[in-house]
């Protein structure tokens, strides 16, 4: 017998997503109406023609950041969540806690030994000095996501491959990856958007301006005086600077919610 949602229950539920989607909006909505508040559309040409920040630098610094960091969580992700799905060692369960339990500690709150840490083996102010802790700090959510995923796999399939000669190696490229491909999307698009939305790590490690992503660069524009036409130029700033990232996750949209659900019920 199929439950049926009575007209209140829908329109209860109609209501709550359209204040959600409203509370999400309204933000952006006056962010771009602040960008054209004062000078209309040409304060989008001042901030991509500024002598001082260059827009296509900054997203090229965006994007080598956050892909990078994003195939290396992919990568990472994939073959731990593999391991603690489907391998049985000792302090399995342990180990899985414990690094879950690192979840709960703010970046901010190792800011400083990360920073001596970076500083001490020559990475700082330097991509990979970035990309890395980026890796690190992100891959333990996408850890999570990739193990519910692979506890939704029946390990028959697995054992299947081991009798026609498959070892556990081959068996994840050739078979569980390919079973895989929402669910890395998932991971991919989470990692880069957390990457590319990243302020504190590159702020902290990065000293040149010509290696800032956007959320950095952004900082570099400067202003003889706040006027309100200046004002709408830095709003116009942010507004570019999220679109890239925006993009992204509108052509994954369609994967992100096979992914997510991966694991929610398990064979």
């Amino acid at each position: 017998m199929k439950n049926r949602t009575t007209p209140g229950a829908q329109i209860a539920m109609y209501a709550v997503l359209i204040f959600l989607a409203a509370l999400w909006l309204f933000p952006i909505g006056l962010a771009v109406y602040k960008s054209v508040q004062v000078g209309g559309w040409g304060n989008y040409d001042a901030v991509l023609t500024s002598e001082t920040f260059d827009y296509w630098r900054a997203i090229g610094n965006s994007f080598l950041m956050a892909g990078s960091a994003s195939i290396l969580i992919m990568i990472v992700a994939s073959l731990a969540g593999f391991a603690f799905s489907k391998l049985r060692f000792r302090g399995r369960k342990l180990l899985y806690s414990l690094l879950l339990g690192c979840l709960a500690v703010p970046i901010a709150a190792v800011v400083t030994p990360l920073f001596f840490s970076v500083n001490s083996v020559g990475l700082r102010d330097s991509y990979l000095g970035v990309i890395i802790p980026l890796a690190a700090f992100n891959s333990l959510m996408m850890l999570l996501i990739m193990k519910n995923h692979f506890d939704s796999i029946p390990d028959e399939i697995i054992e299947a491959a081991s009798l026609d000669g498959a070892g556990l190696f081959r068996t994840f490229v050739r078979i569980l990856l390919p079973l895989s491909g929402p669910t890395l999307a998932t991971v991919g698009t989470l990692s880069f958007v957390y990457s590319w939305n990243e302020f504190l790590l590159p702020n902290l490690l990065l000293r040149s301006a010509e290696k800032f992503p956007v959320t950095q660069a952004i900082s570099l524009l400067e202003f003889d005086r706040m006027s309100l036409e200046q004002i709408s130029q830095l709003y116009a700033g942010l507004i570019l600077m999220t679109i890239p990232s925006l993009i992204v996750y509108l052509v994954a949209q369609r994967y992100l919610q096979a992914g997510v659900t991966a694991g929610a019920v398990k064979s």
